[in-house]
């Protein structure tokens, strides 16, 4: 049931499901907005794409001509295509029709690149602050040239008079020249010009050193000059140094008293404000107390509507289950009604059931008590027969007792006989020898006249011969001699009196045995439930020793289906007969003949039949 203030409220959604809508908004539409401005404004710039010139490179075999063509140690004059022709100055050429003109310059190439023009790095100003300032002044004497000594009055005729800064070279030697006739009366020398006046020396040093004490008066009353400009320089750089350290220093003052003023402020602010947050504290704390007297009655009256609501719902709760447990009961009048027709029924049902398994059980029993008649019928043929085998088998062991004695009876006779004819024999033997004995020796010369080496033998010969003794085989001779020392040699029966033991069947004991050794490995837990349920008949065959031949298994009846239930029923009758073989199964070895093929029927009960 849901609150009356939440029945009363319109459908749609909650604060909270607005505030978050709202916020992830927002949130998206900055984060959008960020992600183009970001892209716009920190995207990668491109990097200006480089300019390349064309370079041609000589080598150092062409450049050194080059430089010595330049210098002019080379044939400046013949361009041979190794060498750049170089252009001609206007005017030095002539043209071919008309008067001398200068030709034009050669025009620039347009299709030169332009090189990038290097970046201009300004340098800082040096620091000549040490330089600039005057020197101080220096006391400087000057001292007058020394005027020199005059020269001669005359040079020597044979030095030349060279100009000045040049020295005097050896003039090279010529062949003597032919003097000229001169007469007598030629005047060969001139004379000599007057001196200088006295005192003009001392007049032109004096001059000249009135000039230099001017200068030198000049010279110190500029230096004066200098160095009383320079003091007022100073000392109105210091008045000015002076100025601005005390406009420094009261600009210093102002600012702390302003930082005095601004702190004063800010603390008077600050006072404000802890004021003001003293103020809103207790106004929130009103506000607060007041919203807790507000939901209380707010929770008052939700209580008491929920307690009016649980009345409500209680009555009507009341209500329902009051018609619930009238509709229960006329159900559960309605449901007993079937019941007892669905029991009257199932009772009729359980009767016609009852009648036909009474049937079914006559005639299980009926044809239990046929196969079980059946059964004694064939355990009682089974049973004359044994005893019909049994008694063959002992008359064929009185016929082979008998035969056996009549046998050894025959070769008792037949031993006495060879012992007869073997002591003839030796006696015959023995008589040979003695007469061997009485005859002469052919080498005492007395043997008698016809005979040479070898004569007693053909006595001997002629001795058995006479007395009729037959010659002896070598078998009948061990033989005689086998059995005078003891030895029984066995003699084989003839093969029409013996008895075929193969023929006789494997009782039902014995049969029930080979069931219960298979069935003690009958697994039907892991093969499916439609596998487990089908009935099939396996086929194999088996050794003498008892133990199954693992590739003769086969599915008698139908062919196997390589994904159905019936192969994996199979499987599972394989693995049992393979499992419980161990050494061998014990079947009677005699009746090989009856269990070396053999035909197993598996049901989900078991083995149900062994053929």
């Amino acid at each position: 049931m849901l609150d009356p203030l939440e029945q009363q409220r319109p459908p749609g959604r909650d604060r909270a499901e607005r505030a978050g809508l709202w916020v992830s908004g927002v949130g998206h539409t900055l984060l959008v907005i960020w992600a183009v401005l970001g892209g716009a404004i920190f995207a990668a710039r491109e990097n200006p794409a480089p300019q390349m010139t064309a370079v041609s490179t000589i080598s150092n075999a062409e450049f050194q001509e080059l430089a010595a063509r330049s210098r002019g140690a080379g044939e400046a004059g013949r361009a041979d295509g190794n060498a750049p022709e170089q252009p001609q100055a206007p005017g030095d050429t002539t043209a071919p029709q008309g008067p001398d003109l200068a030709l034009d310059a050669p025009t620039p190439d347009s299709a030169a690149s332009v090189l990038q023009q290097p970046q201009a790095i300004t340098e800082p100003a040096p620091d000549l602050s040490d330089v600039q300032q005057p020197p101080a002044p220096v006391d400087v004497a000057t001292l007058a040239p020394a005027i020199p000594a005059p020269a001669a009055d005359a040079a020597p005729a044979d030095r030349a008079v060279t100009p000045d800064g040049q020295p005097d070279t050896a003039a090279p030697d010529r062949p003597a020249e032919p003097a000229p006739p001169q007469s007598p009366l030629a005047l060969a020398r001139s004379a000599r010009p007057p001196d200088s006046p006295p005192g003009l020396r001392e007049a032109a040093l004096a001059a000249r050193q009135a000039q230099a004490a001017a200068a030198a008066q000049a010279a110190e009353q500029e230096r004066l000059a200098a160095a009383l400009a320079r003091q007022a320089a100073e000392d109105q750089a210091a008045r000015i140094a002076a100025a601005e350290a005390e406009a420094e220093a009261a600009q210093e003052q102002d600012r702390l008293a302003r930082a005095r003023a601004a702190e004063a402020e800010q603390q008077a602010a600050a006072e404000e404000q802890r004021r003001q947050e003293r103020e809103r504290q207790a106004e929130e704390a009103r506000r607060a107390e007041a919203a807790e007297q507000a939901e209380a009655e707010r929770e008052a009256e939700q209580r008491q509507a929920e307690a009016e609501r649980q009345q409500r719902e209680a009555e009507a709760e009341a209500a329902r289950r009051a018609e619930a447990e009238r509709q229960a009961e006329a159900e559960r009048q309605a449901e007993a009604e079937r019941r007892a027709e669905a029991e009257r029924r199932a009772e009729a049902a359980r009767q016609a059931e009852a009648e036909r398994a009474a049937e079914a059980e006559a005639e299980r029993q009926a044809e239990a008590e046929r196969q079980a008649e059946a059964q004694r019928q064939r355990e009682a043929e089974a049973e004359a027969a044994r005893q019909e085998r049994e008694r063959l088998a002992r008359e064929a062991q009185e016929r082979a007792e008998a035969a056996r004695q009549a046998a050894a009876e025959a070769e008792i006779a037949r031993i006495d006989a060879l012992a007869e004819q073997l002591a003839e024999q030796q006696r015959l033997q023995q008589a040979a020898v003695d007469a061997q004995e009485a005859m002469p020796s052919p080498f005492d010369g007395n043997a008698p006249e016809g005979e040479g080496e070898g004569g007693g033998s053909d006595v001997l010969t002629d001795a058995l011969n006479e007395a009729g003794a037959a010659p002896i085989e070598a078998e009948i001779l061990d033989d005689a001699l086998a059995d005078a020392m003891g030895q029984v040699r066995p003699s084989e029966l003839p093969r029409a009196e013996g008895v075929e033991i193969a023929s006789v069947p494997m009782t039902q004991s014995e049969k029930d045995g080979f069931r219960d050794a298979v069935q003690s490995c009958w697994n039907l837990a892991t093969i499916a439930t439609e596998a487990a349920e089908a009935r099939v008949v396996v086929g194999f065959r088996m050794n003498r020793d008892g133990t199954v031949d693992a590739d003769s298994f086969s599915l008698v009846g139908e062919p196997i289906d390589p994904v159905g239930t019936r192969q994996q029923a199979f499987e599972a009758a394989r693995r049992a007969i393979l499992r419980c073989q161990g050494s061998g199964y014990d079947l009677p070895a005699d009746k090989y003949n009856e269990w070396d093929d053999v035909e197993m029927t598996f049901t989900p009960a078991g083995v149900e039949a062994i053929e």
